[in-house]
């Protein structure tokens, strides 16, 4: 069984004048290669989407230019991070946003500012429609719907849907899966405290994972009794939100909200002193979500699905290759070997190896080596003979089948 690390060296004994992390990159390459030439077995997984939130008691405000959604008669929980959030019943009227952190029962965060008017005391729905994949998922193979026994559609673009159904209005059974954006991982800058008000002692502002609020802000750190630290209390409050209760002060980091915490180190701590946080946000691009429509609000059905994963990232800490490669080593040799015999060199150090007869020799005997390991592969897994459609004529049995995955394209 090879792996990566066997690899490159045995390729660096034939072409001593490479350099070890130029070898390393030639093996990268040439599986990179070999995965695109085909669905490989190997690459397949295998997961699930199960819209199994709603939540829709109590009612809800929110101000122009905010994040943040008051409720009144809510009960939300840590569960409902990264569900969706849509105000109005039906809820048809107003865009939907992804919950990103709920401070406590009655207060939640969106992903964005809310665009509309001042809303108050409305109803609203918490709900899943938009779902991230595996870290390590790269295609769609097949994604069913096992209740209703019938394949959904993966390959429906956002236009389309916006053509079938702009308000995003109907829901149900699923029969669509639409590439919607990435999930986001924020990991903003958190400022240092800076004296607006008065003279003193100032806090220290920290933070254990960055700034996770999804846009920039100032939060305010008002002294409210004056005294040393530990004795000395404060508030505060983000951006022109309300101020907090009145908290103690301590050499220890007290947390604020969204990563910002501030410790006030041993001083005499003024009253009426005022300290801003400027802070900024980031957001790190993470992996695909996908929008299931119609919306499967309220229908807590398992949609099972596989898919094409990512190749492994190679190094020599984590060397292994997928199973059938390792078996067949020789392939990565062979195609690796190519790309040795087509490099020249640099202009200081030639490289012996070069010699594009002998890289055609290479291909010739890698494209040998792939073809075994694709009859290999289909001998497992058959790829080479597929149907858009089932090869017989459709039966009344498949009648629900036929309607759902045409209900976009009528034929």
């Amino acid at each position: 069984m090879d792996t990566f690390t066997t690899i490159w060296n045995r390729i660096r004994s034939r072409a001593s004048a490479l350099d070890p992390l130029l070898c390393q990159d030639i093996v990268r390459d040439s599986l990179n290669r070999l995965a695109s030439r085909r669905d490989w077995s190997w690459r397949r997984k295998h997961s699930a989407f199960f819209p199994s939130i709603y939540y829709a008691t109590g009612t809800v405000s929110i101000s122009p230019n905010s994040v943040v959604v008051t409720g009144v008669g809510t009960a939300w929980t840590a569960a409902m991070v990264g569900a969706q959030f849509r105000i109005g019943s039906p809820a048809t009227s107003f865009p939907t946003y992804t919950i990103t952190q709920v401070i406590d029962s009655t207060t939640l965060q969106l992903d964005s500012i809310w665009i509309g008017a001042t809303i108050t005391t409305q109803p609203y729905q918490i709900f899943q429609c938009y779902f991230p994949v595996p870290a390590d998922f790269e295609s769609f193979y097949s994604l069913v719907n096992i209740t209703s026994d019938y394949r959904i559609w993966t390959n429906t673009t956002q236009a389309e849907l916006d053509m079938a159904d702009p308000q995003r209005s109907q829901s149900g059974l699923v029969y669509a899966a639409s590439f919607y954006d990435y999930t986001k991982s924020y990991n903003g800058i958190v400022g240092p405290v800076i004296q607006v008000l008065g003279s003193g002692a100032a806090p220290v502002s920290s933070s254990s994972y960055g700034f996770s609020f999804p846009a920039n802000s100032i939060y305010v750190v008002t002294i409210i009794l004056g005294g040393a630290s530990g004795v000395a209390t404060f508030q505060w409050r983000q951006d022109s939100g309300a101020f907090s209760l009145t908290q103690t002060t301590s050499t220890d980091a007290i947390p604020l909200s969204n990563g910002v915490e501030v410790y006030f180190p041993v001083g005499t701590y003024v009253a009426g002193n005022v300290f801003i946080i400027q802070c900024t946000a980031d957001a790190v691009t993470g992996v695909p979500r996908y929008e299931l429509w119609p919306r499967p609000i309220n229908t807590p059905i398992i949609y099972p699905f596989a898919y094409n994963s990512k190749l492994p990232d190679l190094t020599d800490a984590t060397p292994a290759l997928p199973p059938f490669v390792a078996q067949r080593g020789d392939v990565l040799l062979e195609m690796g070997l190519e790309q040795c015999a087509m490099w020249p060199g640099t202009e200081t150090m030639r490289n012996p190896y070069y010699d594009l007869n002998l890289a055609t020799r290479h291909r010739q005997r890698a494209e040998t080596l792939i073809y075994e390991l694709e009859m290999l592969d289909d001998n497992t897994a058959a790829e080479d003979l597929t149907y858009q459609n089932l090869p017989y004529h459709m039966v009344p049995w498949m009648d629900g089948s036929w309607q759902q995955r045409h209900a976009i394209y009528p034929g």
